[in-house]
């Protein structure tokens, strides 16, 4: 059985098709992503309408660092924060709090080449209150990270205590190969998504070839980052199987050895029925 540990299905059309390839396939979990109060919601209605026996479907809660800002901007830091926590406790088909993070990425609401100081202190202050949730709730988070490592890292690292439950999976990993020692120094799990099949990916294939086995899990990131061959075209969980594939060939394992252990080790981490 695979697991696909991030999708966003509220994405995706026609989704029932989708879901029925996603299991001739071997598909037998999904986590689909909230990436705003809106998502999230329908996360959790996909969640619970499409799940079943054969394909269990499960939702996270989540305040992406650019998908939400409309929200925010509307609705403010503070109602955003207690709408999603009510979400997060609203079902037991929420396993995770995210997508959320850093990313550092084009200009505020759109405009400029660059991320300004104040778009970076909102993600930041967006991040860390969702830190809290997550460890308050005792629940992974799923981690969004673009070109922010060395700030994302201090973040997590200064918001972790004695008595801390902080945890999670630092999703569509593209880091190289020291960034990842160091998320995996703070516990953190590492996703690989359809990226890490792409040629250019040399550094993301270095890590996915040195991981430590327990620490791994994979994804599509569906309707986003098809694998090769498939790169440009609309994603879909079905593919996760070359996900699993591609890492197999890198790691010199089977493909069994690989769907059988990133499905163990995601229903570890976000407690997966």
């Amino acid at each position: 059985m695979l697991v696909d540990s991030h999708a966003h299905l509220e994405a995706i059309d026609d989704l029932e098709r989708v879901i029925e390839r996603a299991k001739k396939n071997g598909v037998g979990k999904i986590v689909t992503i909230g990436t705003s109060i809106d998502s999230s919601k329908k996360a959790i209605e996909i969640a619970e309408k499409f799940s079943s026996n054969d394909l269990k479907i499960y939702a996270t809660v989540g305040l992406h660092p650019k998908d939400a800002n409309k929200e925010i901007e509307r609705f403010g830091l503070l109602s955003c924060f207690k709408t999603g926590k009510q979400l997060a406790q609203s079902s037991n088909k929420v396993v995770a709090i995210g997508e959320c993070g850093l990313d550092y990425y084009g200009g505020f609401r759109g405009q400029g080449s660059g991320t300004s100081d104040e778009e970076k202190k909102i993600q930041k202050e967006l991040f860390v209150e969702q830190i809290k949730l997550a460890d308050e709730l005792d629940m992974p988070l799923v981690i969004h990270c673009r070109n922010g490592w060395k700030e994302i890292f201090n973040l997590i690292s200064n918001a972790q205590t004695p008595n801390s439950k902080i945890k999670g999976v630092f999703h569509s990993w593209t880091g190289n190969w020291d960034d990842a020692k160091r998320a995996l120094d703070l516990g953190f799990y590492i996703s690989f998504s359809g990226i890490v099949t792409f040629s250019n990916a040399a550094d993301i294939q270095e890590v996915a070839r040195k991981m430590p086995f327990d620490r791994i899990l994979i994804e599509t990131d569906s309707p986003y980052l098809a694998p090769e061959p498939f790169r440009g075209s609309t994603n879909e969980p079905k593919n996760v199987r070359i996900v699993a594939q591609f890492i197999a060939g890198v790691r010199n394992q089977t493909v069994d050895e690989i769907s059988s252990k990133t499905s163990a080790n995601a229903r570890k981490l976000v407690k997966l029925l």
